[in-house]
């Protein structure tokens, strides 16, 4: 029998009872909306880390594909805003369904911290990563080459996010002006701004927003991107997303993929210069 490691955390007893009724009453639908590749492994799984992330039966690790969930607790750092809701959610899938999955590789199968990295259905044909996307308990996440569902994962969240279901409710995951970003600002975060500078150099190309933001694309990454990135953006509004790190006395983000990028506003005349370094 699984390890049902939530059931040993009081704060995630009561999130488990509520998801598990939900679940009983409303099971999800049996064929995925964002069709997945073939099978090719059955797995039973041991415990649920957080969300996005399990312990299978024989030790390894399993990251899903496509989603972020919330950090449960690491270390001294708490959990952040419904981590334990979307845990929850995922074990209360999995209890249903005898702890089992079948397995969906991608491009990749393993990533630098040595966990497995697949997409995940359930015996009835489910895909538990639709289910947090829908919830707002996930948001997708597009990293090369695993890119495979990012358009389809990016309209269920759409949809959450539309209808303010989950965290799209929490401030934190409200769009912010790159403009007003403070210097100390970190972690995962949705900014808006204007490109008023690319900047290329040897092995970057660099999108510099208002304020303390700088957007960056690694050349090996833009073979993902299409032809005319990211020069095209020179004097557009855009929405990025991703994670926030120190970059001397202003901040940088790492754009892997377009997803993290939307166009919030076309047409817009490029008064500013494109730079080579």
């Amino acid at each position: 029998m699984p390890r049902r490691s939530f059931y040993r955390r009081a704060p995630l007893r009561g999130a488990f009872f509520i998801f598990s009724t939900l679940l009983a009453t409303a099971s999800p639908a049996t064929v995925p909306e964002c069709p997945l590749p073939a099978g090719s492994e059955r797995v039973r799984v041991k415990h649920v880390t957080d969300g996005d992330t399990l312990r299978l039966a024989d030790d390894r690790r399993l990251r899903l594909i496509g989603i972020n969930a919330p950090e449960s607790r690491r270390g001294e750092h708490p959990p952040q805003p419904l981590a334990t809701a979307a845990g929850a959610a995922l074990e209360a899938l999995l209890e249903q369904q005898g702890y089992l999955l079948t397995l969906h590789f991608d491009s990749s199968r393993q990533d630098h911290y040595r966990r497995l990295l697949a997409h995940a259905s359930l015996p009835d044909g489910s895909n538990p990563a639709e289910h947090l996307l829908e919830q707002g308990l996930a948001t997708a996440l597009a990293v090369p080459p695993n890119t495979g569902m990012a358009d389809c994962y990016q309209r269920l969240e759409q949809r959450a996010r539309a209808t303010r279901r989950g965290i799209w409710a929490l401030p934190a995951y409200r769009s912010v002006a790159a403009a007003g970003l403070r210097p100390d600002a970190r972690g995962f975060r949705l900014v808006q701004g204007r490109i008023h500078e690319v900047r290329h150099s040897r092995h970057s190309v660099w999108l510099q927003l208002d304020g303390p933001l700088a957007a960056r694309i690694a050349r090996r990454d833009l073979a993902h991107f299409p032809s005319d990135y990211p020069d095209s953006l020179l004097g557009q509004r855009v929405e990025l997303r991703g994670w926030l790190k120190p970059d001397g006395d202003g901040l940088k983000v790492s754009i892997r993929h377009p997803a993290a990028i939307t166009r919030l506003v076309d047409g817009q005349p490029p008064e500013e210069k494109i730079r080579s370094d």
